[in-house]
């Protein structure tokens, strides 16, 4: 006798089936997907499917999900949602419903950094009418970056090339990692709180997107907005832009670019000196030699119409005239060449090779040149720098409230 069959209507097996799946899944579960063939139904609730290398699943959103989100899903972009599997009853076809998706990976930062950008620009932070000027002509340049990174030894080189004469002090800063944000936060506050700073060079060298993220964080942001120190950022290579970029007064592609930027050219500056100066001579010389073509036209006329000895009177007065301006243009050109003079003994005092040949010396603990004795301890190894070669010397005694010899 043939056994008793269970039949089951379509909307039966398509019910039990939905309820076999969802039960699978109790409290929903996250998926990770590519977006393909997004589409907003003209009801607000968007259909989209989720594929990887091997396979796809069509999903949905409801609008009242969709309306929450706070950034446009687009075909290609990687996303992690969460969700319920599920079947369609009416069709039969399975389908993921999603209550939450989020950016993954690569999509989240680029998410991320531009809200933080429209947030930051709505704020004023990137106006142009807030930006310092960089001194033309400074003194002492801070640097905030790795103190073994590459980009320090060419802010050095480069500065000491160009302007010997400038002190670099160098606030060794992490400029990569969890941590990194608050550290460069710290180095501006410090930079400022000493204030003999003419300009700050803030940055690192090349690296990854991940690397260069503390760049991007909005309490550096608001720090280099604050400070009243001049600041150029130099992060990475030319095709890198970070936050840190947009806020800063000038933005240098690397931080090589950024000691060009931060300090003039010995080299062009004394030509410019030198172009003044010719300007300066023709500009003088122009104005005798028209003086002296006007008192020639006049001469001519008066050979016509006045006595010979008002023409000996007119070129006597424009020989003394002559002679006045020479004269004003020798004065002028002696004071130009002792002001030059007196310019080039001042850099001259400046340079560390002058001071060092005076029998003066530089005591540096590790990269920390000493400045009191309130910087050494008892055992510390000391680096001596002479005008001819150095030493290295051993801290046995310290008296930090005298200037007696020990």
């Amino acid at each position: 006798m043939e056994a008793e069959r269970k039949l089951f209507t379509v909307s039966e097996l398509n019910s039990i089936s939905r309820q076999l799946i969802e039960n699978g899944f109790p409290g929903g579960v996250w998926v990770v997907g590519e977006v393909r063939e997004y589409k907003i139904h003209s009801s607000g609730n968007c259909y989209f499917s989720l594929r990887d290398d091997n396979a796809q699943i069509d999903c949905t959103m409801w609008r009242n999900i969709a309306q929450t989100l706070d950034w446009k899903p687009e075909n290609g972009m990687k996303v992690e949602a969460f969700g319920q599997p599920s079947i369609y009853e009416k069709a039969g076809r399975y389908q993921f419903l999603v209550k939450k998706m989020i950016p993954a990976g690569q999509g989240a930062r680029a998410i991320a950094f531009a809200k933080l950008k429209k947030k930051l620009e709505q704020e004023g932070l990137f106006d142009q009418s807030h930006k310092k000027a960089i001194p033309e002509f400074p003194f002492v340049v801070g640097v905030a970056t790795s103190q073994t990174g590459a980009a320090v030894r060419d802010i050095i080189n480069i500065t000491k090339r160009r302007a010997p004469w400038v002190t670099i002090i160098l606030r060794n800063t992490k400029v990569q990692g969890d941590s990194a944000p608050a550290d460069i936060v710290d180095a501006v506050h410090e930079f400022n709180r000493f204030g003999e700073i003419d300009v700050l060079i803030i940055g690192r060298g090349g690296g990854s997107e991940e690397d260069l993220w503390c760049f991007n964080d909005e309490s550096v942001a608001r720090a280099i907005y604050e400070s009243e120190i001049p600041i150029i950022s130099a992060v990475g290579h030319e095709t890198d832009f970070t936050i840190a970029d947009f806020v800063a007064d000038v933005r240098a592609p690397t931080p090589s670019a950024a000691a060009e930027l931060a300090v003039p050219n010995r080299v062009e500056l004394a030509e410019k000196l030198a172009d003044i100066l010719r300007r300066t001579k023709n500009i003088l010389s122009n104005k005798i030699l028209n003086y002296g073509a006007r008192l020639d036209h006049f001469k001519h006329k008066l050979e016509f119409a006045s006595p010979a000895h008002k023409i000996t009177e007119y070129k006597r007065t424009l020989d003394e005239l002559y002679s006045t301006a020479q004269r004003c243009i020798d004065l002028m050109m002696e004071r130009n060449r002792a002001r030059l003079q007196n310019n080039a003994q001042k850099l001259n005092l400046l340079s560390i090779d002058r001071i060092l040949s005076r029998g003066f010396s530089i005591v540096k603990k590790g990269d920390t040149i000493i400045r009191s004795a309130e910087d050494v301890d008892i055992e510390d190894m000391l680096n001596i720098i002479f005008h001819a070669g150095g030493a290295i010397a051993k801290v046995q005694n310290v008296k930090k409230e005298t200037k007696e010899i020990i």
